[in-house]
């Protein structure tokens, strides 16, 4: 590979830094340390990447990218200077090839709490029971959506975050799904029925926008926090309806939803990562894993009860 095929990576490169730039990656220090990289251990002599990084998918290019922004990240550290995003990302750490190590972690843990409870909704809520089937669901959806999340900060590809993205949104239509029809057992099973389809169109129409009109960051946060602000009001209604009934926990689901909102507000505190490893979003992952627990732990001990969730279902 020679002069030409060089400039086309830097073509490539720099295109990819106008469509997702930040400040780090139009410094000229970091262009200037990135084209060197590539020329050096790309293209003059091509040096052979570690097994780890070779079974991420790492190219030599990416790994250019990643020496730079640590070594310019490292210095800045040391006098004290202002620590720069790099492509939409801060430059964390690398374990094993993974690009955000805590943030994979904490969504294995989220998918783990989600995946033990499936065998404990057999042995606490009968088959008879219809929301032994939405549990289950639940569990399945859960560990979709985090197995997802693991692999998106395992390896940051358009295909990765789309699937993180696609996958979150269905868990939250999902949690708003519960309430509702919880809200609707004493109708008829038609109207159960209504509503899945309703709010499935409602995603698939979601999905289609994003994947084939535009992907839109602003649309689709907007469209998760009114899902999560619905679900926060049918969540409320239904801890009306279970303290009126005398139901011990009614105020559980409150407490749960607002400690959610409360972890994602960690969202809005975008700081460099601690240690080079723990930001604001990592963080609210680990925030959701007792909240996942103690959802778990409510739903299975609510529905379990049959006079609670069976009729009309």
């Amino acid at each position: 590979m020679r002069k030409p095929a060089l400039k086309l990576i830097l073509l490539l490169s720099f295109l990819i830094t106008c469509t997702f730039a930040s400040s780090g990656d139009r410094q000229p220090q970091f262009q200037s340390c990135l084209s060197n990289c590539i020329q050096k251990d790309c293209v003059e002599n091509p040096i052979k990447l570690p097994l780890s990084l070779r079974l991420t998918l790492w190219s030599c290019e990416d790994n250019c990218k990643y020496t730079c922004q640590r070594a310019i990240t490292v210095e800045a550290q040391k006098i004290g200077n202002k620590i720069h995003q790099y492509y939409g990302k801060w430059p964390f750490k690398r374990f094993l090839g993974l690009q955000e190590p805590a943030s994979v972690l904490f969504s294995m843990w989220n998918g783990y709490y989600h995946l033990i409870n499936w065998k404990l909704i057999d042995k606490r809520v009968g088959r008879e029971n219809p929301a032994y089937f939405w549990l289950k669901l639940y569990v399945v959806i859960g560990v979709w959506t985090w197995v997802w999340s693991s692999i998106f900060h395992s390896r940051d590809y358009i295909f990765t975050e789309r699937m993180d993205y696609f996958s979150a949104a269905l868990l939250v239509l999902y949690v708003l799904f519960i309430p509702v029809a919880y809200l609707l057992r004493n109708k008829s099973r038609s109207a159960i029925k209504l509503l899945a389809n309703l709010l499935m169109t409602l995603y698939l129409l979601h999905v289609f926008y994003l994947q084939f009109v535009k992907f839109d960051y602003s649309y689709n946060m907007i469209a998760n926090a009114l899902l999560g602000v619905a679900a926060n009001v049918a969540w409320f209604i239904v801890a009306f309806k279970l303290a009126k009934s005398n139901y011990k926990e009614y105020y559980v689901p409150i407490v749960l939803m607002i400690c959610t909102d409360l972890a994602f507000s960690l969202e809005a505190f975008d700081f460099p990562p601690i240690l080079d490893t723990f930001d604001a979003h990592s963080l609210w992952h680990a925030a959701t894993i007792p909240i996942t627990c103690y959802w778990y732990r409510w739903l299975i001990e609510t529905f379990s009860k049959t006079h609670q969730f069976k009729k009309g279902m």
